[in-house]
C-alpha cells in the first residue's frame, strides 16, 4: 500500500527540486517511488496573487492544470487547507521549499 504524499513547496516546473520530486513520484515507467502516491501539492508562492503573476507563474499554472486533469492531484495554497487523513491512511509530507521556509513549513504541516 502506497503512502499518500503531500508535497509542500513544488516550485517552478523544470527548475525546482520540489517539482522534480513530484516527477519522480509520478514516473510510472521507471517506478522511482513505487511506495509513494502523490495526492496533494501545497504551493504557497505560485498559488498566491503575487506568485501567479511572477516569472514561472504561467508554467506552474499549466502544470497544475495538467496534474489536476490527468492525475486528480489536488493543489492548495496552505497546508491547513489539505484534508485530514482518513483513519488508517499512511501519509507522508515531502517538504521542498527554500531553506529559510522549511522549518515553518514543517511545523505547519505537522
Amino acid at each position: 500500500m502506497a503512502a499518500k504524499v503531500v508535497l509542500v513547496g513544488a516550485g517552478c516546473p523544470k527548475r525546482s527540486m520540489g517539482w522534480y520530486h513530484a516527477i519522480q513520484m509520478l514516473d510510472t515507467e521507471r517506478q522511482c517511488c513505487p511506495s509513494a502516491s502523490l495526492q496533494y501539492v501545497v504551493e504557497p508562492w505560485y498559488m498566491s496573487d503575487a506568485g501567479s503573476k511572477s516569472p514561472g507563474g504561467d508554467d506552474f499554472a499549466a502544470w497544475k492544470k495538467e496534474l489536476e486533469d490527468t492525475k486528480g492531484i489536488q493543489f492548495f495554497l496552505n497546508t491547513t487547507d489539505v484534508p485530514p487523513p482518513v483513519s488508517g491512511d499512511r501519509r507522508l509530507a515531502v517538504i521542498s521549499a527554500r531553506t529559510a521556509d522549511n522549518p515553518p513549513s514543517c511545523f505547519k504541516t505537522v
